[in-house]
């Protein structure tokens, strides 16, 4: 069956990773609010620029689009910021994704929305999906409120909790990993720290999932992540490696010597275990998608 689907945060290094796959390998209508994009760079694709923050505005469109699925990966992803700009943290990880989920509810349509391992306190990561929640930022404060709010208001939802995203992006769009090479091919000395672990997760792996979770017709949270369990140092040295750069310009330091507002979790991460079991997948390595950037 073909279905109507309206994605938010389309600009984003996962957004614009199910725009293709959705665009490639299906027909299914699509539709993109951006509030900075007056274009798409995907041929036939509508992107329509607006404010998604303005409530009325936001409830037209969706009334008048009547989607099948709503795919959220917009968010306020500044871990840092998040702790100087609480509100704006609130509003977009917490508020936005509660009116989309009454949305989704009045027009029986499905949400998809992406969470994150900051949710958990990082004692005793990697974690599955049924570990308790203690997040210990207020960027995982703001996104586990979110999830709440999304469960309170309606059953029709997949939450896709990720993290370490990285991949291509045709908006300009950063991440840890690139960041890294970038530093590594100019030969620039790069400080990392030996801790945070984490699972690095290419894009095009999320939006394999989801394509797979919206044929299951899947529901509930599952976690989305990389195979590879490291902390920064190990990722940056495994790129040097993968990629024959000088592994000396990276000088490991303790996390007590990086000095960072918000709190992160030391040792984080997710387990794949319940989505392969769903869908039959899971995303790979670092060393299989590196090649891939």
């Amino acid at each position: 069956m073909l279905k109507k689907i309206l994605i938010l945060g389309a600009t984003g290094k996962v957004g614009e990773a199910i725009c293709n796959s959705l665009k490639s390998r299906t027909n299914h209508q699509i539709l993109i609010l951006s509030s900075t994009y007056e274009k798409s760079f995907l041929p036939n694709v509508e992107i329509l620029n607006i404010d998604i923050t303005n409530k009325k505005l936001l409830k037209k469109v969706i009334f008048e689009f009547e989607p099948h699925i709503i795919i959220n990966a917009a968010a306020y992803t500044n871990v840092d910021g998040c702790e100087d700009h609480k509100q704006e943290a609130m509003a977009m990880n917490a508020d936005f994704p509660e009116i989309l989920a009454k949305a989704s509810k009045s027009f029986s349509s499905k949400l998809i929305h992406f969470s994150t391992d900051y949710i958990f306190d990082g004692k005793e990561g990697p974690y599955s999906e049924d570990d308790v929640p203690n997040p210990i930022s207020f960027y995982g404060k703001s996104k586990l409120a979110g999830e709440n709010l999304i469960r309170s208001h309606t059953d029709n939802f997949l939450i896709l909790r990720t993290n370490i995203v990285y991949g291509p992006s045709n908006y300009g769009k950063g991440d840890f990993i690139r960041w890294i090479i970038s530093n590594l091919e100019q030969n620039n000395p790069i400080n990392i720290i030996t801790g945070q672990s984490g699972n690095p997760t290419f894009s095009s792996d999320i939006a394999e999932c989801v394509l797979r979770f919206i044929e299951k017709d899947s529901r509930g949270v599952y976690n989305v992540a990389g195979s590879d369990l490291l902390n920064r140092y190990e990722i940056a040295s495994k790129i040097a490696n993968l990629l024959e750069y000088d592994t000396s310009l990276i000088k490991p330091i303790s996390p007590e010597e990086l000095v960072q507002k918000a709190k992160r979790p030391e040792k984080g991460g997710l387990t794949n275990i319940k989505t392969l079991r769903e869908i039959d997948f899971a995303p790979y390595s670092l060393a299989e998608n590196i090649l891939k950037l």
